[in-house]
């Protein structure tokens, strides 16, 4: 009980809403935001519909094609003219690899590489091949040991291999280092011959002639340099041939004067 002239305080209670407060303000919280709803999921939907009917050809197509590389048998722009055909659909869509497949098989490509270039690009990268020797009469064997027949007979001077069907890169193989084994006497291998018999034959600078038969060639040849720097390099006849097939010397046959 309160004392005279003492200040009574009152709390105030804060009434809690009802229930069915509650659900009418949640109605009218529905009934408000509903309709922003469904706009929204139905301009969701709208946007989805859109994208999926654009092509993305249309979004992003291929504008230019760009051939790069350094050549002096093959055209940059019949490259270009062979691979457009394959440039199907945009940037990224276009089959890159069907692109590489309208280009590899052509005489003069070694190889390819095709890559997107963005915005509106696509870049071709062509390696032309390397002409190193000739392979019988005709054909052309290149630096990595691709042998190709050329659109137009080449007008340059390369050494010549002739040997079996099949048997160009091991026959390269062999020239290169039988020519590093023949550097010291000066000579150069200008053809090599591999015949049915398996048996090996230089046609050597000077037009000499050299016959290293089935066995043991690279031990005749090391012996044929040797014997040729002491001996023959300072002869004043002219050697037609010279055969290394025996076992413990060499013939020589000497052009007629």
């Amino acid at each position: 009980m309160a004392k005279k002239g003492q200040a009574v305080r009152v709390q105030q209670v804060k009434k809690k809403p009802s229930s069915k407060s509650r659900i009418m303000l949640g109605e009218v919280v529905r009934k408000l935001w509903q309709p922003r709803i469904y706009m929204l999921l139905a301009l969701s939907v709208a946007v989805v519909i859109a994208v999926r009917s654009i092509e993305p050809e249309q979004i992003w197509p291929v504008k230019s094609v760009i051939i790069e590389g350094e050549f002096l048998y093959l055209d940059k722009e019949k490259l270009r003219l062979r691979a457009m055909p394959n440039v199907n659909g945009g940037l990224f869509t276009v089959d890159l690899v069907e692109v590489r497949n309208a280009l590899i098989d052509m005489p003069w490509v070694e190889d390819v590489s095709v890559r997107r270039q963005w915005p509106d690009k696509l870049s071709i990268r062509v390696i032309e091949k390397q002409p190193v020797v000739y392979w019988g009469e005709s054909d052309v064997l290149s630096a990595r040991g691709k042998l190709f027949t050329p659109e137009k007979k080449l007008q340059i001077e390369l050494p010549r291999l002739n040997g079996p069907q099949g048997q160009h890169q091991t026959m390269l193989k062999e020239m290169a280092r039988m020519q590093a084994w023949l550097l010291d006497s000066g000579l150069y291998i200008q053809e090599m011959t591999l015949d049915a018999r398996r048996s090996w034959t230089l046609e050597l600078s000077g037009n000499l002639q050299l016959r290293l038969g089935r066995k043991q060639m690279h031990e005749r040849l090391n012996r044929f340099v040797s014997i040729y720097k002491k001996h023959l390099k300072i002869e004043k006849r002219e050697i037609r041939h010279i055969d290394m097939r025996y076992t413990n010397g060499f013939a020589v046959a000497w052009k007629e004067a």
